[in-house]
């Protein structure tokens, strides 16, 4: 073979292992490319609420439904008590990527900002805000279906005749019901004495039975109960009358304008990125407006059809209502355990 040939043979040999090298690194990369994309194993989805609490009953069917949509498990992991807290301490920590998720509402962000207490965390920076769950809404103030308590007056009425005062009871330290009630008890001079519990499903049967006369309570877990008659709605804690409960007058209605706006939020690690956070929302959005999603808030939740935000109005929002917390803390003098 001459030396020409041979230049071309072993030209020709370093342009065919060239390509081969360029086609295998192709490969590498789309390989490499298809193994971190988001998402590619199972997500965690911590709710703050016990089963049957307000953000399980709309949490599992999201988690159902994202879980098709995405080809991955989405588990559930219930992690109720210190007003949200708990839940949050199990997401705060984990990488932004996406694989760590968590519903929280306003008094767990909001109201524990306010009250500065002493948590390992910053409710308000090591969160970061991905949507709004359903609208903007209120809370509710129940009593036992046998006590003679019709509305906000009578309660104050039958405080106040009481020389030990009442318990009620509220789903923790610095909870909209707390904050509510201790604000209305500086206003009117009652006594009152709040009992804080774990979970909001673990307070409606202490009502039902008595031991507990009244209670702040979220508007989705006692639906069925006021609707058969075995527990009493006298106000809504929001700045609106429920669609579902259109005979219970608002707090402002009633003479003691209180009331805010409370939320559900699905939040992740403030290390998330704006891409996967965007990513996130716009799947929340797609729920929120399914037919079976609206029905779900409209019966179970005792709200409006749910609210689409962007994660940056949404984050405006919670920053709009700190002020609103923090003043009422103070009004109220509830400060962080």
């Amino acid at each position: 073979m001459s030396n020409k040939s041979s230049l071309l043979l072993n030209s020709e040999r370093r342009r065919i292992l060239q390509t081969a090298g360029s086609l295998l690194l192709s490969c590498s990369l789309e390989i490499g490319h298809a193994q971190t994309a988001w998402p590619n194993k199972p997500i965690r989805l911590v709710l703050p609420s016990g089963p049957g609490g307000g953000a399980d009953i709309f949490g599992r069917p999201l988690a159902e439904w994202l879980s098709k949509e995405l080809g991955q498990p989405v588990v559930v992991e219930n992690r109720p008590g210190a007003n949200g807290v708990i839940a949050h301490e199990q997401v705060v920590r984990q990488p932004g990527d996406g694989y760590n998720l968590v519903i929280s509402f306003a008094a767990a962000v909001l109201g524990n900002k306010a009250m500065n207490a002493k948590i390992s965390h910053d409710t308000m920076t090591d969160l970061k805000p991905i949507g709004q769950i359903g609208s903007d809404y209120g809370n509710l103030l129940i009593v036992n279906a046998a006590s003679p308590i019709k509305n906000l007056k009578d309660l104050i009425a039958y405080a106040k005749a009481q020389s030990g005062g009442i318990n009620y009871g509220s789903w923790g330290i610095g909870s909209g019901g707390h904050l509510v009630m201790e604000t209305l008890k500086e206003q009117t001079g009652i006594s009152i004495n709040h009992v804080p519990y774990k979970t909001v499903a673990s307070i409606t049967p202490d009502v039902v039975s008595g031991v507990l006369m009244i209670s702040t309570i979220d508007s989705a877990t006692p639906v069925q109960l006021i609707k058969a008659g075995r527990i009493r709605a006298i106000a809504v804690l929001g700045p609106k009358r429920l669609p579902q409960l259109p005979d219970v007058a608002t707090l402002a209605e009633q003479g003691y304008p209180l009331g805010f706006v409370s939320w559900y939020g699905l939040f992740g690690p403030s290390s998330m990125s704006n891409d996967l956070v965007a990513k996130l929302n716009a799947l929340l959005n797609r729920w929120l407006v399914l037919p079976e999603t609206v029905a779900l808030f409209e019966q179970k939740q005792n709200s409006p059809a749910p609210l689409q935000k962007s994660p940056e109005a949404f984050a405006a929002l919670i920053q709009s209502e700190l002020p609103v917390w923090r003043k009422l803390m103070q009004t109220a003098k509830i400060e962080g355990a």
